[in-house]
């Protein structure tokens, strides 16, 4: 029989380990013919080209990049910080015109939706980046896409509050 002072202890340990955040089971990557996932992570921010118009996003636009950005951390836990751009590098085999993509996150009745083509042999980037506060939505991210009604291609991220993982940052400049 243990003593009080050992259940005490026991008692003690149990609520700590209960406390501890828990890290969502995430789905595993998955791709279809002919698309393979490169990288997953957080990118280092590079500079918006311009935007085009994605009435089924909840801005209504998504930003081009001019490059591919570089992969800083290659994970799938994100820090909900602004600044911080994350996603996938994804190659395909064939020309895909005006495939779907989706981002579904917490918070949001229904997946921001926009389109966007797929180059043979080119490397493409879909990403999301923490621009403004209402985007900072911990929980499961999950990034598909899409021909006809084809999956192409579908990861989950786990988004955890922003002071998580604290060495995490977006700005390649400031990393050592």
């Amino acid at each position: 029989m243990p003593t009080p002072l050992k259940q005490l202890c026991l008692f003690s340990l149990a609520l700590g380990v209960l406390a501890l955040p828990t890290l969502a089971e995430l789905a595993p990557l998955a791709s279809g013919p002919g698309i393979v996932i490169e990288k997953v992570g957080i990118y280092c921010k590079v500079d918006a080209e311009g935007r085009v118009d994605a009435p089924e996003t909840e801005l209504g636009y998504i930003q081009t990049m001019i490059a591919v950005p570089e992969f800083a951390f290659e994970q799938r836990e994100v820090p909900a910080r602004l600044g911080i751009s994350f996603g996938i590098l994804v190659t395909s085999d064939r020309d895909i015109p005006q495939a779907r993509m989706e981002v579904t996150r917490p918070g949001l009745s229904k997946p921001d939706i926009w389109y966007s083509d797929f180059s043979a042999g080119g490397s493409e980037v879909r990403g999301f980046s923490f621009d403004f506060e209402n985007e900072l939505a911990p929980g499961v991210w999950l990034f598909a896409a899409y021909e006809g009604d084809q999956q192409l291609y579908s990861v989950e991220f786990e988004i955890v509050p922003g002071s998580e993982l604290p060495g995490i940052s977006s700005d390649c400049n400031l990393m050592s």
